[in-house]
């Protein structure tokens, strides 16, 4: 397994993303979901890893 820095713009990663990000509104209540989109984590302040 390679474990690397990642900026996020990679076909799986996008599909995992937005995968996440259907799942955790279908299950979580009103308010209460805390999954941030690609757009916010590409944010300088955050490192996103990614194993392959």
């Amino acid at each position: 397994m390679q474990i690397r820095r990642d900026d996020l713009t990679g076909p799986e990663i996008t599909a995992l993303l937005h995968e996440h990000l259907e799942h955790m509104h279908e299950i979580s209540p009103p308010g209460t979901m805390h999954a941030l989109p690609p757009e916010a984590l590409r944010h300088p302040d955050i490192t996103f890893w990614s194993g392959w």
